[in-house]
């Protein structure tokens, strides 16, 4: 339940804070929680949202939708996250998508914020009881790469930094049909919509809005682009993209979902369906993060590899005749990459010459090659997690592998745990009557190829779908 209260501001009211005003009117409402609401997104300053400290004027009418207050506790729950990277000031998430960031009316639970409460995490107090430690926000369906403070001077210093655009962020988007041409900018102002307060549009009265964006591949029916916002407006990158008509795939609010085929030529019609009823939520993945921290000033840099839906989308566009070419293992280490290929029947893994060269794009570009060579369409990165299933220096540099090779190579890339692997490769080699002293590299081999073959094994038991 809610309640609904609209104001306007009176001739001789003095100049004051949107949120100071609001609780001095309201008797059911405090300052706290009036700041609170307004910060949910329950208010409206003259029909467009503002922030706690935005100044009223006579004339100015203000609308509150106020829900109970229960609704809008933040609770710690145990929710299993993907965390990249926490230490005493910021924690940097890889949000899957369907998770809200924050409690607000329709969720109340299993938000970001009620999973970092649930693993102990000290949060920022600066944006308020509902949000705890959120500087920026990621829409529910969209999955990816999320920063977040864990005390006040860590979130004044975030903030300042995404107003004043010193934090670079990337995303990945399926969208319809081509942007036309390698790269451009969309320069388009963009505000909420007066008929649906929930939705934004391109409007000449709304606030300015500029997306960077650059095509990575393009096919008959849709492409994946690189976008890099500039500013920071609700739903920019989605709005711009369905202004250009080419929405994002999957996109329910925003022209994403299909309902007609007829400007698509009839021989790929068949493969717009299938890409329309794959799309389950909007294909937009916030790919990446870059920042300074907010207190040792260290350059920070963060990238998520892309969730199971998107590749599995993007595996409808590469490979329309389904993902049936052979596969490639990447067992990956510091001074070696083991390498393994499967069969084109998908049945048996062997390896190949290990790969002695430094640095993760010089590997992606190597590991891409052998998928060109090969036409493979998966690639299998061992993913080292420690044995109580936390993430360690060489799981993170396996994860930024990954996203390399995505980067690099048109195939679906697959972390698997790998804990075993070496040590299985070592027993490979002992029954073989095989020495590992000194063999690292063939150490290597063999656990690329065991990386391989317990996913060709899964894979090959899985179920078919229809």
């Amino acid at each position: 339940m809610k309640s609904r209260i609209v104001l306007v501001v009176p001739d001789d009211a003095p100049t004051d804070r949107l949120d100071h005003f609001l609780g001095e009117q309201t008797p059911s409402l405090s300052r706290t929680r009036a700041k609170e609401i307004i910060l949910a997104g329950l208010v409206t300053l003259n029909g467009e949202q503002a922030k706690p400290s935005a100044r009223i004027a006579p004339g100015d009418v203000i609308e509150a939708d106020v829900p109970e207050f229960e609704a809008l506790r933040a609770d710690p729950e145990d929710i299993p996250l993907d965390v990249l990277y926490e230490d005493d000031d910021i924690v940097v998430v890889n949000k899957p998508a369907g998770m809200v960031v924050h409690p607000a009316p329709g969720a109340a639970s299993g938000t970001l914020v009620n999973a970092l409460l649930g693993r102990g995490a000290a949060l920022s107090e600066a944006g308020g009881a509902l949000r705890p430690g959120i500087v920026h926000r990621l829409d529910r369906d969209t999955s990816g790469v999320i920063v977040v403070a864990k005390n006040d001077a860590a979130h004044r210093a975030l903030a300042e930094a995404f107003q004043e655009r010193r934090v670079s962020k990337r995303y990945l988007a399926i969208l319809w049909g081509s942007l036309g041409g390698t790269e451009g900018t969309i320069d388009e102002p963009v505000g909420r919509r007066r008929s649906d307060r929930k939705r934004m549009w391109v409007t000449t009265d709304g606030r300015d809005a500029v997306t960077g964006w650059k095509a990575r591949e393009e096919y008959p029916v849709a492409s994946l682009v690189e976008l890099s916002p500039r500013t920071g407006r609700t739903h920019q990158i989605r709005v711009h993209v369905a202004h250009l008509h080419h929405p994002v795939v999957g996109d329910a609010d925003y022209g994403g979902v299909r309902k007609s085929f007829a400007d698509v030529p009839p021989h790929f019609r068949r493969d717009a369906k299938r890409l329309n009823a794959a799309a389950l939520r909007q294909a937009l993945h916030a790919r990446g993060l870059a920042f300074e921290h907010p207190a040792s000033g260290e350059s920070m840099r963060f990238a998520a590899p892309l969730p199971d839906d998107f590749a599995g989308l993007l595996s409808l566009l590469r490979f329309p005749d389904g993902e049936s070419r052979r596969a490639v293992g990447v067992d990956p280490g510091e001074a070696r990459v083991g390498l393994a290929l499967s069969d084109e029947g998908r049945l048996l893994a062997s390896p190949l010459p290990t790969l002695e060269m430094e640095g993760d794009r010089a590997v992606a570009a190597a590991v891409a090659e052998v998928v060109r060579e090969h036409d493979a369409d998966t690639v299998v990165v061992g993913y080292p997690i420690r044995m109580d299933g936390s993430v360690g220096p060489r799981a993170v540099r396996a994860r930024e592998l990954a996203v390399a090779i995505e980067d690099a190579a048109r195939a679906r890339v697959v972390l698997r745990d790998e804990r075993l692997s070496s040590a299985e490769a070592e027993r490979v080699m002992r029954e073989r009557g095989e020495r590992s002293r000194g063999r690292k590299g063939r150490v290597d081999q063999i656990a690329a190829s065991v990386i391989l073959q317990g996913y060709l094994d899964e894979a090959g038991a899985r179920p078919k779908g229809p």
